[in-house]
């Protein structure tokens, strides 16, 4: 049921959660393989040993208004506030969900169909945490179980983005990337982050592609989100902001470098990404505007004085977490507002920043580098900003990445990051092709 005013029409939704130990139905993506829902969400953190599907939809309702975050707020505490849950004493509470664009305009074309956000609440939920699982099930809904495992991973192939852009994209970047050091120059910006996208016919098993992803990124999360024909799929390194029991955390994520199979050559690498002027300039200045995003909503916050080293897959980054206490007031959609987009993904100052963009990028980010995440009725819930993503459809697989630009950048070696980002998700895209 889509909606496009601010009530939410139902009067309430009986949610049923009970435990399940049925081995095949263990793992939440055996419930999204075998499902031939339209609509499904899929979150899992493999570090934190949890999962989590959701199937269907019991309501749904599409973000348009310019003011999306305080009326995703305002939307999403009415339908908590219409559950009625009948559970276990020690049952996890079930989840709603959402997605937003990156820009906070209409989508069109293949974006269409996500809008400029989407909150649902799906009909059946499937979440495991550490070895117990829970089902859930809205307004008496009798799910049909499955009867096969998930699928086991494949390895990644071994691939090179240069080999499938084409000659005049590539330039395009490395201009755009000038663009941006002439704004830097002229004191415009102070950081600018150019995207680029890679456009293939190859289209991936969805479930296959859930289940290498997971197992090849241990440190991320990833995610799904299917509506109809199209689907948003990644694994994201960076929190955009986590609340659990009134403790937020989030993190500042800007500065890469690849990997080596080599241990020395590979700690070598990251003492020197620790150690470099233009990259501990650019993750400064994402902690400075994360910490000072958080300080206007009252929180006090606290993280450490030197960035540390996510080590990844193929690529390792410059990160620093962040804390702060956050007041009932204050909800988890409030603070996703107030820090997207975070110069990791948007550059400094956000209006420049845009502008640069807008007029030069190229093509519409959709939900690349948007909020994906969940939220419970006692506040808790993660957003994850959706990079290393990909969007699939009956065209085919687009890819995106983008690389941080401050003075001192170099535009072939930007673009050489992007290859190294979108290598993470081209490789086990290829792997799974159907």
């Amino acid at each position: 049921m889509a909606l496009d005013n601010s009530i939410v029409q139902q009067t309430n939704w009986t949610i049923k959660t009970v435990p399940i130990a049925n081995i095949a139905s263990n793992d939440p993506l055996a419930w999204f393989r075998a499902s031939s829902d339209a609509d499904k969400w899929f979150w899992e953190n493999p570090q934190n040993n949890i999962s989590w599907v959701g199937l269907g939809t019991a309501n749904s309702y599409e973000i348009k208004k310019e003011n999306r975050f305080e009326e995703s707020s305002k939307i999403a505490k009415s339908i908590l506030d219409k559950l009625v849950i009948e559970a276990p004493h020690n049952a996890p509470l079930p989840r709603i969900v959402a997605g937003f664009s990156f820009e906070d305009t209409v989508q069109q074309g293949r974006w269409e169909t996500f809008n400029r956000g989407r909150i649902v609440l799906p009909l059946v939920q499937i979440l495991r945490i550490q070895n117990r699982v829970w089902l859930s099930c809205t307004n008496k809904t009798t799910p049909l179980f499955p009867n096969s495992p998930a699928p086991e991973p494949v390895q990644p192939a071994n691939v090179n983005p240069a080999d499938w852009s084409l000659p005049t994209s590539r330039q395009h970047y490395r201009s755009l990337i000038k663009k941006a050091l002439t704004s830097i120059e002229k004191g415009e910006l102070t950081k600018a982050v150019p995207c680029r996208n890679l456009n293939i016919p190859q289209k991936p098993d969805i479930p296959l592609l859930l289940a290498t992803l997971r197992n090849i990124y241990p440190g991320c999360t990833t995610f799904c989100v299917s509506q109809g024909e199209a689907t948003f799929v990644g694994a994201t390194p960076e929190c955009l902001v986590a609340l659990s029991q009134g403790k937020l955390s989030t993190t500042a994520l800007a500065g890469s470098a690849p990997r080596s199979e080599d241990p020395t050559i590979d700690t070598a690498i990251g003492q020197s990404l620790l150690n470099s002027p233009k990259e501990k300039t650019e993750h400064n200045v994402v902690v400075k505007a994360i910490r000072g995003e958080l300080e206007k909503l009252g929180l006090i916050v606290q993280h450490c004085s030197e960035p540390k080293l996510m080590r990844l897959h193929g690529i390792q980054h410059l990160y620093t977490p962040l804390n702060a206490e956050l007041p009932p007031s204050i909800g988890i959609l409030d603070v996703v507002g107030s820090l997207h987009p975070t110069p990791a993904v948007a550059g400094y100052p956000r209006s420049k920043a845009k502008e640069l963009r807008s007029e030069h990028e190229g093509f519409d980010r959709g939900w690349f580098a948007g909020p994906v995440g969940w939220l419970d009725d006692e506040g808790n819930g993660e957003f994850r900003v959706a990079l290393r993503s990909a969007l699939i459809d009956n065209y085919g697989t687009t890819l995106y990445a983008g690389a941080g630009v401050v003075r001192g950048s170099d535009p072939e070696r930007e673009l050489l990051e992007t290859d190294m980002k979108l290598a993470a998700m081209l490789g086990p895209i290829m792997a799974t092709s159907i």
